[in-house]
């Protein structure tokens, strides 16, 4: 009877173990495409895989974004956009809005004019408890430019108490030219194939890195081991000429922003006028700013780089993300 009650006592603390090693972890996301979606289960696959319990919580919004956007939609929601004060009512369900102690949150989000979504954004003002004194992780989808809105997702973080652990970041790899034309495509026709283009959006490249990515997390036992392996794996990669125009380009979006919010207390006719000009030296910014921008990081290269990433340190902090040397 006491061998019987040694092997019982046995199984008892062998399964106590096994839960006390069991890792957690909730995943917040909003996606008004589906590709943060997919990028996002290509992450998490190894983890439920390796036994990781995985609870998603779908972020959505009360008035639902249009998919494919309408132009006059697209551009009209600009302004409210690049205004960090701007949120917008949730219809998740508000006990979903939660997480637990000593649970890995993995907070995915959208890029919206170099910002954080609308939708996400009012998850980190008015839901801040889900990230106060948690071990966060930022997981961003988007064409390629996420520097900006990664720095007002940290500066958010930051101020509620969230240990940030690391970032995910997937983009499209292809050229500049062609996902500025396959994005827009998607974006606003609702086309995501396409012939003479291909196929808009995060491609299986880089699905494929953040598997591999995900089993490497899946392996971790601590919050430690998880900033190491996003480190060394340059999870977020930093390409310094994006990073650029990104950080250049997000300081004068918000500019641009208020300006429309001032004209359109004047009346429709004067929103009208200023959003039609932001249009207009958007198109320019585009043609002329980014080759600059190139050409001043092929004069200096070295020094470019340097400074964009002492720019990025600040606005993004070391323990924020994972800092390559992509070019």
């Amino acid at each position: 009877m006491t061998g019987a009650s040694e092997t019982e006592a046995s199984r008892r603390s062998d399964r106590r173990d096994g839960a006390e090693s069991t890792r957690t972890a909730v995943v917040f996301e909003y996606s008004q495409t589906g590709q943060l979606i997919e990028s996002v289960d290509a992450l998490v696959a190894p983890l439920v895989a390796a036994n990781w319990q995985v609870r998603r919580v779908r972020v959505e919004p009360a008035s639902p974004f249009p998919f494919p956007w309408p132009v006059t939609r697209f551009f009209g929601a600009f302004p409210a956009c690049v205004d960090e004060e701007c949120t917008v009512a949730l219809s998740t369900p508000a006990e979903q809005l939660r997480s637990e102690p000593g649970e890995l949150v993995l907070f995915a989000y959208q890029v919206w004019y170099l910002a954080p979504s609308l939708p996400a954004r009012t998850l980190l003002t008015r839901h801040r408890e889900i990230f106060a004194e948690r071990d966060v992780v930022t997981v961003v989808a988007c064409r390629n430019m996420w520097y900006s809105a990664a720095g007002e997702v940290h500066r958010r973080l930051t101020a509620v108490g969230a240990r940030t652990v690391g970032a995910v970041a997937a983009i499209d790899t292809r050229p500049q030219a062609i996902t500025l034309v396959t994005t827009l495509r998607w974006l606003l026709l609702g086309r995501r194939e396409g012939a003479l283009f291909g196929r808009a959006g995060v491609g299986t490249d880089e699905l494929s890195r953040l598997a591999a990515l995900g089993a490497e997390i899946s392996a971790t036992k601590s919050s430690d081991d998880l900033a190491t392996v996003l480190r060394d794996a340059d999870a977020a990669p930093v390409v310094p000429l994006l990073a650029a125009a990104d950080l250049l380009a997000g300081s004068v979006f918000r500019r641009w922003g208020a300006g429309i919010r001032r004209a359109s207390e004047y009346g429709i006719a004067a929103r009208v006028a200023a959003l039609t000009a932001f249009v207009g030296s958007l198109g320019v910014a585009i043609a002329v700013g980014f080759p600059a921008l190139a050409l001043a990081r092929l004069l200096g290269r070295e020094r470019f780089d340097r400074v964009v990433g002492t720019r990025l340190d600040r606005v993004l902090g070391r323990s924020a993300m994972s800092v390559g040397a992509s070019s």
